[in-house]
């Protein structure tokens, strides 16, 4: 699967879900704007897709977070794990558009050093 511009859902559970807009920015660059409930039972949808995107040769990404109306352990664990893999692939992630309550979660990880 190429991405140029789509829409993926990651099922949550019976109320809600996760929604992955994502667009092609550039040869390399792949934006992802997180919607929704970003926890445990959507967590491993998001992984999975961010190792397929990577897997095409895109190795930067930019995820939009201002959507994200959730965010437990789980998906944090996601973005930090996500952040460390592609350093190593000499990538990049771009955590952008970060609500306020969610920088509490950033702050207190070393993710930004």
């Amino acid at each position: 699967m190429k991405i140029t511009t789509a829409k993926w859902w990651c099922k949550m559970n019976e109320t809600g879900k996760l929604i992955i807009d994502h667009n092609r920015e550039d040869k390399e660059t792949v934006t992802l704007i997180l919607s929704g409930d970003l926890d445990v039972q959507t967590a491993p949808q998001l992984r999975k897709f961010i190792d397929s995107v990577i897997k095409q040769g895109d190795v930067k990404l930019k995820l939009d977070l201002s959507k994200l109306s959730y965010l437990d352990s789980s998906g944090f664990g996601v973005l930090v794990d996500a952040t460390r893999r592609s350093r190593k692939i000499e990538g990049k992630i771009d955590l952008s558009n970060m609500p306020p309550w969610m920088t509490d979660f950033f702050d207190m990880s070393a993710l930004e050093r």
